[in-house]
């Protein structure tokens, strides 16, 4: 029967018709694409685009049923406009809702600003101090549709707090049962100890901590409103919700605080997925905690959802040990996460209540984008000096992996990096724990323009002389930072270029691009964490990435600032990386991980249906390039196949209308099946006993 099949592709050609029946037979869509819309959408102050329209119906419809949903949208297809319209379209006619808006800090005023420009009526007001919430009252109807929007932020700021003992003859005691404190050794614990953590007696449960009425007296503003306010709000929208993916952070209790405080939930994103099964974890849990129980999972069993949806890794290392009458092995066993999804995740826990979204579904006639991947040789100065630091950092590394001491893994991958892009100025590297001198870098003449640096002026004058601005971004902005000299090689060449810093506050790096772009800059340097995330970079069309780092969320995020609706010029999207250094293997993985990440959010193809059960840490990963060598070929051929979806406007493998979603086996067909590419060996085979312990 699958006589000739060799692959996914070859499937889908042979039962795609087939399997697609069968999805319309047994999963009908709640609101499908062509069906009427309610006629409060058409009240909007904004149009929206019919795709937009649709997951507005469809969410309404989803949440009639369900206390949450969540909208997984490609970066500029208009999530503000979805969110803030479901409260308006979905609650009952005869009451304005009420929502409550946790974003990032940068967007409160743009979450303010566009629910003014999008409902008709609205009061919009940004909550920055308790004050703003303890004089509402309970007992009130809004008269208008009400948008409180809050700062991830702020909502979680409470006061400090400090230990709360009764020391007796150098011992602390439990304040309520008067029980010595004592560690996880059941040694009497020290201040440091009762410091570092909020700890509970071990007798009665008691707190042994209080409030610190010396410091800042505050109270969380979520806390207030999930104990004071609780049904004030009809919703709750959380904008960005990966980042309070967090288990046990301030912003995720904050979340999840705000989530059972108010009635409806719906979650905002354009990154699901970083690579981890347990990256949507608590988000769902919070969302969705009884169909996480149904399942057989507590809120505290995050190891059950790896073993079950995840990757995990057992290491048991065996030890010989001596027995009274005999020898024998004693074994010590390990269990770590490792990144990797398994596809159930899918369609168990996200396909019933998540709204999928990409900006050729809402605007198809969207100029295009094309995204290039550039590697640059080093030249002989610096490719000598680069191999030299990475025989010193290998040999250290090695010797410290052979004691069963990984901490060097982090400065060996930043090291190795970082110096290519600054070749000059670096201190000695150190053990970070011994504080031992490890490798001295090699101090070349900061006088000359590298190679790497001359393709990215040459990159910049081409789309100058085109009349495009350029968003350059750097990874590296601190201890290791080129953004000045990057302002400085920029200006040498007539080009004005300035650099966006953190010392410009969120809420005002919308203003400050504004006043750059007004006063002629060309070229803005940042990292790409300052802008991931709500700013509109309609003015830079050319975006360059000088440095990537090895972050899904923040190149995801950040390589599709320009691409929006309302973009009138094509987007080009540059990487540039030196070859053959870490960088390039950094750039490989990146494109594997965005394999994942995508096939997660519905956008299947062979390549990211592997890339999602392949657990590979991306440090770890980086490290082990030592010894598996760099694949060159494999950099350029897995971003050719992102950038061949970019070009052709759909999504090989499947496609998504609306709310409806089905296998179409002629966009699987088109997709031209991966070449395997043989391992280039960076070392002997006599070297392959590096790095075992990885």
């Amino acid at each position: 029967m699958l006589d000739g099949i060799q692959d996914m592709d070859g499937y889908l050609r042979a039962y795609g018709p087939a399997l697609a029946e069968r999805i319309k037979e047994q999963a009908k869509p709640l609101f499908s694409p062509g069906d009427p819309w309610d006629d409060r959408l058409y009240r909007l102050l904004k149009r929206p685009y019919q795709a937009q329209g649709d997951a507005i119906m469809g969410l309404c419809r989803l949440l009639d049923d369900y206390d949450s949903a969540i909208v997984v949208g490609e970066m500029g297809c208009g999530k503000t406009l979805i969110g803030l319209a479901v409260p308006y379209v979905q609650h009952p006619r005869d009451r304005p809702a009420r929502t409550l808006v946790m974003c990032p800090g940068h967007l409160v005023r743009k979450w303010q600003r566009e629910a003014k420009e999008t409902i008709p009526h609205a009061e919009a007001r940004i909550v920055r101090h308790l004050g703003d919430v303890l004089d509402l009252d309970r007992a009130s109807r809004p008269d208008a549709p009400e948008y409180f929007i809050v700062s991830k932020d702020r909502a979680k700021l409470g006061y400090a707090w400090r230990p709360a003992v009764v020391e007796s003859r150098d011992i602390y005691h439990c304040p309520t049962c008067h029980a010595p404190v004592l560690d996880r050794n059941g040694v009497p614990a020290d201040y440091g100890y009762l410091s570092r953590n909020k700890r509970r007696c071990g007798r009665c449960d008691a707190p042994l901590w209080e409030a610190d009425n010396t410091r800042i007296r505050r109270y969380p503003i979520a806390e207030y409103i999930k104990k004071h306010l609780r049904g004030y709000f009809d919703f709750l929208i959380a904008d960005e919700v990966h980042e309070l993916k967090g288990g046990d952070t301030a912003q995720g209790n904050a979340f999840g605080a705000l989530a059972s405080a108010c009635r409806k939930t719906l979650a905002l994103t354009g990154t699901l997925l970083g690579g981890y099964a347990d990256d949507v974890f608590y988000v769902l849990y919070r969302l969705s905690p009884q169909a996480m129980q149904e399942d057989g999972l507590d809120y505290r069993q995050v190891t059950g959802w790896l073993a079950r949806y995840g990757v995990l890794e057992k290491v048991t290392k065996y030890y010989p040990a001596d027995n009274v009458f005999s020898k024998g092995k004693r074994g010590r066993t390990v269990v770590r996460r490792k990144p990797g999804v398994s596809p159930a995740v899918f369609s168990r826990h996200l396909l019933d209540k998540t709204v999928f979204l990409s900006l050729d579904d809402v605007a198809p006639d969207l100029p295009p984008i094309s995204e290039e991947v550039t590697g640059v040789e080093m030249g002989e100065e610096l490719g000598h000096a680069y191999e030299a630091l990475e025989d010193e950092l290998s040999s250290a590394v090695r010797d410290a992996l052979a004691q069963g001491d990984k901490t060097l893994l982090g400065t060996y991958v930043n090291a190795l990096l970082s110096y290519p892009d600054r070749p000059f100025d670096n201190a000695p590297l150190v053990h970070p724990r011994t504080g031992e001198v490890i490798a001295q870098p090699a101090e070349l003449p900061r006088d000359r323009v590298y190679q790497k640096e001359q393709k990215l002026l040459e990159l910049v004058r081409e789309s100058v002389s085109e009349g495009r601005r350029v968003f350059c971004y750097a990874q590296y902005t601190g201890i290791r930072d080129v953004t000045a000299r990057l302002q400085e090689l920029l200006m040498d060449e007539g080009i004005e270029a300035q650099v966006l810093r953190y010392s410009v506050p969120p809420e005002k790096r919308e203003e400050w691009l504004r006043n750059q772009v007004e006063s002629g800059a060309q070229v803005v340097i940042a990292n790409p964490k300052l802008v991931q995330t709500g700013l509109d970079l309609y003015d830079f069309p050319t975006l360059a990435f000088y440095q990537t780092g090895y972050s899904v969320y923040s190149l995801r995020q950040a390589s599709r600032r320009s691409w929006r609706i309302g973009q009138d010029k094509d987007v080009r999207v540059h990487y540039l990386y030196y070859r053959p250094t870490m960088q390039e293997r950094a750039m490989h993985l990146m494109g594997s991980k965005l394999q994942a990440s995508l096939a997660v959010e519905g956008k299947f193809s062979e390549e990211g249906l592997l890339a999602m059960t392949q657990g590979e840490d991306m440090a770890t990963a980086l490290a082990r390039a030592l010894v598996d060598g760099l694949e060159g070929e494999g950099v350029e051929e897995i971003w050719h196949s992102l950038n061949k979806k970019n070009l052709t406007g759909g999504h090989e493998g499947t496609r998504g209308d609306g709310l409806l979603f089905y296998i179409d086996p002629v966009g699987a067909a088109k997709r031209t099946k991966r070449r395997s590419t043989r391992r280039k060996r960076a070392v002997d085979a006599g070297q392959m006993g590096l790095f075992p312990e990885l």
